[in-house]
């Protein structure tokens, strides 16, 4: 029998009485075709990494990712697994470097990001009031007021979940991580395009009839308020005595708010004019 060194039965004392701290990295000495992963942890024994702690996905083979000679670091999870060797996990070490890599890249994105910054993001969600875009994992509100000027639309018809859709920054609160955005595709302010004057003459469609009158749109995004007493000249008691929603009129521009967007509207002055009250539906 050969003797041994007394080099190498200094390591191995050394080695007897090392102490195992909670992780440890030491080299890859082999990978069975079970995909054990064995290591060398300067240590009595060596370190087994089971297939089923080597990820959290199982369709991963480690022999595709490691090689004999790399480096690797796990946790301790057992001093001894019943067979001699010391149970270590790569995945939970893999976990939490992730975990860290994540709130690396999301204590930059609020570091860095600021109101007017555009990104393409991802509809994670949608709700009567609007959708959470992710970007980068990070989630910010999309209002449907800033998804579209239509008052009436539905998001769900403009938005789908998973979509790729370009937004910017509208509003940001660094301390509190949270953000507003605004759908590019949103298009410019169309009051801003308005060349009406009080006096003239709109055709216009009831979007939406209330107790003291009707909502009507002038244009994509824009609508004007019909109130109850400039319907007709007749009194009436609510707006569905003479309109319902979805009827085409014209109507007579009497109010022209553009700094606070409002418009009134009056059926009433255009009766007995050259002008018709209502659309011909071909009747």
């Amino acid at each position: 029998m050969e003797e041994k060194s007394f080099e190498e039965m200094l390591k191995e004392s050394f080695q007897e009485n090392k102490h195992i701290e909670k992780t440890v990295t030491g080299r890859v000495i082999s990978i069975t075709s079970k995909g054990e992963v064995f290591v060398d942890i300067d240590y009595k024994a060596d370190g087994i990494i089971p297939k089923s702690e080597y990820s959290f996905d199982e369709n991963i083979n480690p022999a595709d990712e490691i090689k004999v000679g790399d480096k690797i670091t796990c946790e301790v999870l057992k001093r001894n697994d019943g067979q001699g060797n010391v149970l270590l996990s790569f995945k939970r070490m893999r976990k939490d470097k992730l975990r860290q890599e994540k709130q690396d890249a999301e204590d930059k994105f609020w570091k860095n990001t600021n109101v007017g910054d555009e990104f393409t993001g991802t509809v994670a969600s949608l709700s009567s009031y609007g959708a959470f875009v992710d970007i980068n994992g990070i989630q910010g509100l999309l209002h449907i007021s800033e998804i579209t000027w239509d008052r009436e639309a539905n998001v769900k018809d403009i938005l789908k979940e998973g979509q790729k859709i370009k937004v910017r920054i509208l509003e940001i609160d660094k301390e509190n991580k949270r953000m507003k955005l605004t759908y590019v595709e949103k298009g410019d302010n169309p009051w801003n395009k308005l060349t009406y004057d009080i006096g003239d003459i709109v055709k216009v469609k009831i979007k939406k009839l209330v107790q003291f009158g009707a909502f009507a749109e002038i244009e994509k995004g824009v609508e004007g308020l019909i109130h109850i007493s400039q319907i007709c000249e007749e009194r009436i008691s609510k707006p569905e005595e003479k309109l319902k929603v979805g009827d085409v009129v014209n109507a007579k521009i009497i109010d022209f708010d553009r700094e606070n967007k409002k418009i009134g509207l009056s059926i009433r002055e255009l009766e007995g004019t050259s002008n018709e009250y209502k659309e011909e539906k071909g009747e």
